[in-house]
């Protein structure tokens, strides 16, 4: 028996925001994610939305939410990393960063390209890395 039978890719990512509508503004304006759905499920609020081929699902647990800021040193995410072709990707993304407010690393060789990390609007750990 295969110990992997069948799994294609990663579906979606889901995470964790504090305030949904907020979260949603934040990655269609700053990294240009377009909106796909969004929904309820009891108390929970999601927002799917698509950057690239990458799906993330934002969610809010409303009143089952626990109040405390992101620490990726915390058991859970510690970030979520998004490929980009080159590193011409990178120096264009650093500038729509600048242009947006968003505060960066800037462009840093790291241990498998170079990389551009930032946070989102909960704090959350993201970068841009250069494939190979």
């Amino acid at each position: 028996m295969s110990r992997n039978p069948g799994i294609a890719g990663i579906h979606h990512i889901g995470i964790t925001v504090t305030d949904l509508q907020a979260s949603v503004e934040w990655f269609t304006s700053v990294l240009g994610a377009e909106e796909v759905e969004r929904f309820d499920i009891g108390p929970m609020s999601k927002a799917m939305i698509r950057l690239g081929d990458v799906t993330l699902s934002l969610v809010s647990h409303g009143p089952a939410g626990i109040a405390g800021p992101f620490d990726e040193h915390r058991v859970g995410l510690d970030h979520l990393s998004f490929a980009v072709p080159n590193a011409g990707v990178l120096k264009t993304w650093s500038g729509r960063l600048d242009d947006a407010g968003v505060e960066h690393s800037g462009i840093v060789a790291g241990a498998m390209g170079s990389l551009l990390a930032f946070r989102g609007p909960d704090n959350i750990a993201l970068e841009f890395y250069t494939l190979g």
